[in-house]
């Protein structure tokens, strides 16, 4: 009787793999990085806080309204916002500004910061991308597309394990 149960359970697991563990609960890598606000981030440093990791490009115009948002769902909590283009290294303050100039009615205080080796190691095929991220440096919830609702930001930020 008790393999026909471990059977059962080990289909369900090939059927169902995120249903019974699969990424939610799972350590969010670690990284380090500086933002353009020229404060020091890390996986480390943000233990014991619930934060959001969004990740974007400066290409995604269509990510702009979900940055601003989210910052203004979240008024101040942690958010982080993580380039996943190489190329814009060398222009994370112009974008940072251009998202800014994008909505007059509020300012993107997160941090603007380029990690490619991140979004490839979280194998990113969409654009945006947002974790939230628990307070012990798990993942609680991935979202992939747009989120402007300020009801669904809320929902989304206030899930717990």
């Amino acid at each position: 009787m008790r393999s026909i149960f471990v059977s059962i359970a080990v289909c369900l697991m090939l059927i169902f793999p995120g249903c019974l563990g699969g990424e939610d609960g799972d350590p969010f890598p670690d990284f380090s990085f500086t933002g353009d606000d020229g404060e020091k981030y890390s996986k480390d440093s943000l233990e014991g806080e619930k934060y959001i990791i969004h990740i974007s490009a400066s290409w995604c115009p269509r990510c702009f309204k979900t940055m601003h948002n989210i910052s203004a769902a979240l008024d101040g909590e942690n958010y982080l916002i993580i380039s996943s283009d190489e190329g814009d290294r060398d222009i994370i303050q112009s974008w940072h500004n251009k998202v800014n100039e994008s909505n007059n009615s509020n300012d993107i205080k997160a941090p603007f910061a380029v990690l490619p080796d991140l979004a490839s190691t979280l194998e990113i095929d969409a654009m945006p991308t947002i974790f939230l991220i628990s307070e012990e440096g798990n993942i609680i919830a991935k979202h992939e597309g747009d989120m402007t609702i300020h009801s669904e930001i809320l929902e989304f930020y206030n899930q717990e394990l």
